[in-house]
């Protein structure tokens, strides 16, 4: 059973309705985590929603962030909080769950992403690393009660920042229709992405188009409502070691693999109409894709040097979601399509 009890305020301009729910919530410290230079840009924009309260901001942790940034978190912060409030990419709302959950906390959360691609916002789980290796938290408890989706924070994002958090959006769409624990409701909140992914994607990489930006944030919003109920699959299951092993970031790491995959699973003739939604040659449409949008897809290029490390290290949980059962040999042939002589493969 998935329900969505998140309040969203989803439009243009609707940071505006951050200081409304301090109010509403009789909040009197918020405690706000951000990423780094991100929450730079739309300073200007938050700081003046806090004129009631008192806050803390915290944005120490990686990138990727690990059980070490958590501790140093949790004894680092002292502040006595009224609400939770993540502010940033998928990353740093990731992370103020796993704060949350660490803490035992049962104050309110807000999340106010400031990218278009993960939908942590609207999904019950966080993912952390721990010794390089990623493990994820998932209960309802994580879903935050607030969701803010102002697209002004994602319209003037670096391109290559774009194009990863976009096919993060598009990929998750993709996996959680062919996923084998999707739903009625898990696929039409896919096809809904999918279609404004496919209709969006490049001119909201290459350009400030308010539009585009606006159509992919909301994309994203609905992969994560997707993925909440089917969970991710093998894309996602390979990509993980791409980021740990090669600094691949996590979007551009899950695209690497969409192409083949898709060429496999939509073989099943239930999928077909993935076919139809967006291609029926998948390996020359993504590639295109990415050329458009200025993602590398060649491994060689990448310095992907090993790809048994990439298949010794899958997450064998999200392996088993896919709508093909994959074996070693499988995942073997399928990554060394592009050129299997540069690979390390006895």
């Amino acid at each position: 059973m998935n329900t969505f009890k998140v309040k969203e305020f989803a439009y243009r301009g609707s940071i505006e309705n951050l200081s409304k729910i301090l109010t509403l919530e009789n909040v009197k410290k918020a405690l706000v985590f951000t990423g780094k230079q991100s929450f730079e840009n739309i300073n200007s924009l938050i700081t003046k929603q806090f004129d009631m309260c008192d806050v803390m901001y915290f944005n120490d942790f990686s990138t990727n962030p690990n059980d070490n940034d958590l501790v140093k978190a949790i004894k680092r912060i002292d502040f006595k909080y009224d609400i939770i409030i993540s502010i940033g990419g998928g990353s740093v709302i990731d992370f103020s769950k796993a704060f949350k959950h660490q803490k035992k906390d049962k104050v309110k959360t807000i999340a106010i992403p400031t990218t278009c691609g993960t939908g942590s916002e609207s999904t019950q789980f966080a993912v952390l690393y721990k010794n390089n290796e990623k493990y994820s938290l998932d209960e309802p408890s994580l879903l935050p009660e607030y969701v803010i989706l102002d697209s002004q924070f994602v319209e003037n994002s670096p391109r290559y920042l774009k194009a990863c958090t976009a096919m993060d959006a598009y990929c998750q769409g993709i996996e959680s229709y062919w996923a084998k624990k999707a739903t009625n409701t898990s696929k039409e909140y896919a096809i809904k992405c999918i279609i404004l992914c496919r209709d969006n994607i490049v001119k909201y990489v290459n350009s400030t188009d308010i539009n585009s930006a606006s159509n992919m944030m909301t994309a994203a919003n609905l992969s994560g409502k997707a993925i909440n109920i089917s969970r991710t699959t093998a894309s996602h299951a390979l990509s993980y070691k791409f980021t740990t092993l090669y600094g691949i970031p996590h979007g551009h790491a899950v695209a690497l693999t969409i192409p083949y995959l898709f060429d496999l699973n939509t073989k099943i003739e239930e999928l077909n109409l993935l076919k139809e939604l967006i291609t029926d040659n998948p390996i020359n449409y993504f590639h295109e894709l990415y050329n458009d949008i200025g993602l590398e897809y060649n491994f060689e290029k990448l310095h992907i040097t090993d790809i048994n490390k990439i298949i010794k290290g899958i997450n064998v949980e999200r392996l088993k979601n896919n709508p093909i059962n994959l074996t070693e040999k499988d995942l073997m042939k399928l990554l060394g399509v592009q050129t299997p002589e540069f690979y390390n493969t006895t």
